[in-house]
Order: C-alpha cells, then sequence, then structure tokens
C-alpha cells in the first residue's frame, strides 16, 4: 500500500498540491473522508503519458469507486465517507485485486483556512499518512504538507507544495518530496468539469486528468 499511494501521488495530476484532502471522486485511493465533505456525483480519469498508470474515479453521494491500472498489477476500491457533527468526517475504503486491505480516514476542516488529515490500514498498522492544508489568503493560495509512514521496513516519505489560483477556476501548482523530485501543473476548471496536467522531473513525463461533476466548480466562466 505505501507504492500504490506514492505512485498515486506521482502519476496523478488532479493530487497536485491537496496530497491526503481532496473531496468527492478525488477521495477514491486518497483518503475516503474526503466523500463525506461535499457528497454529489462526478467521475475523473488520469493517464501517465508513455508508462501503463491509469487511474479512474467515481462518487455518487457519499460513496465512492475506483480504478488503477499500473503496468501489470489492477487495484480498485469500494469507499463511503460520511460527516460528523461538527468539523470532521471519518470514512472507510476497501482496496482489492493485487493487494487487498483495509483503509480508515478522517478529516478536519475547522474553518475555510485549515484542514486536517490522516489515513491509515485497520488491520496490520503497517501504513499511515496524514496532511495538513492551509489556505492563508482565502482560496488564492494553498500551501500543503504531507508524510506517510511504512512500517515494515521503516520507511518515511513526505511531499511539500503549494496551488496558486489568481482567478476562479485557472491555478498552478508545485510540490517535491524530500529529494527534490518535483512536479509542477496546472488546472482549469470550465464549471462543471475540469482539465488538469502535470510535469514530473523524476519520470520526465507528462501526465493529464479529465473530470466531469454534476456539481458545478468555481470558474471564471460566469452565467
Amino acid at each position: 500500500m505505501f507504492i500504490l499511494a506514492i505512485a498515486i501521488f506521482s502519476t496523478s495530476p488532479f493530487y497536485n498540491a491537496n496530497f491526503f484532502l481532496p473531496i468527492r471522486s478525488l477521495s477514491v485511493f486518497s483518503n475516503p473522508a474526503g466523500l463525506g465533505i461535499s457528497t454529489g456525483a462526478e467521475a475523473f480519469a488520469t493517464y501517465d503519458l508513455g508508462s501503463e498508470v491509469i487511474t479512474t474515479g467515481a462518487s455518487a453521494g457519499n460513496i465512492g469507486f475506483g480504478y488503477m491500472k499500473d503496468d501489470s498489477l489492477h487495484f480498485y476500491e469500494i469507499s463511503i465517507g460520511y460527516r460528523l457533527p461538527g468539523a470532521f468526517t471519518i470514512g472507510y475504503a476497501y482496496e482489492f485485486g493485487d493487494t487487498s486491505v483495509h483503509i480508515a480516514g478522517i478529516e478536519c476542516r475547522p474553518n475555510g483556512q485549515l484542514s486536517l488529515s490522516c489515513r491509515t490500514e485497520i488491520k496490520h498498522q503497517r501504513y499511515v499518512s496524514g496532511g495538513i492544508e492551509i489556505m492563508p489568503y482565502l482560496h488564492y493560495v494553498t500551501l500543503s504538507f504531507a508524510v506517510t509512514y511504512e512500517g515494515i521496513d521503516d520507511t518515511l516519505a513526505f511531499l511539500y507544495g503549494g496551488m496558486i489560483t489568481p482567478i476562479h477556476g485557472l491555478g498552478a501548482f508545485f510540490f517535491a518530496d524530500k529529494e527534490f523530485n518535483w512536479n509542477a501543473g496546472m488546472e482549469f476548471s470550465f464549471g462543471y468539469g475540469k482539465i488538469t496536467g502535470k510535469y514530473s522531473s523524476q519520470s520526465e513525463k507528462f501526465s493529464g486528468g479529465l473530470l466531469l461533476s454534476a456539481q458545478r466548480y468555481r470558474t471564471f466562466v460566469e452565467d
């Protein structure tokens, strides 16, 4: 699962500076608690150009479904999120295919400027990840940090980065790991959908994604 999580954040351009704090369908393979934050119906797909990494996901209400192909490996997920009274949401996911694991997640969003998350395996407790997201200037600037720990080999990894949104619906992001393998890209919202692209310095490849949603995202294309 440690390898799967790192593969997702290395390839999917939608996990730009959100790390473990996305909402709706993007919570698939990330943190199931995000499915309880803003319910709705949407689907996304990403592709890593020049490789065999494909990630897809969909959500309907509090439930999410996902599929990931990484070369010859295949992973599936079914997940659910629930919003508790106050600032917390919790979630559960079952990932199966070439791996089988139960995942628990929790997120806390006390206000519009701070978000916290944690995700871990339920049974073996060999893998845990957490993230923090700060938006000091409303939605124009997002600063993020995430850490992942895998207990079998005592491996620690972290990501840090940020996203700048000068106008609604248009964002540029950058993030890197502790070896400064960096990723940079852009995201564009056209209301009921998003497109995004990213370049990775480590793989020297581009990846792209498309998201379609029944709920409108903020965009400079006003009605």
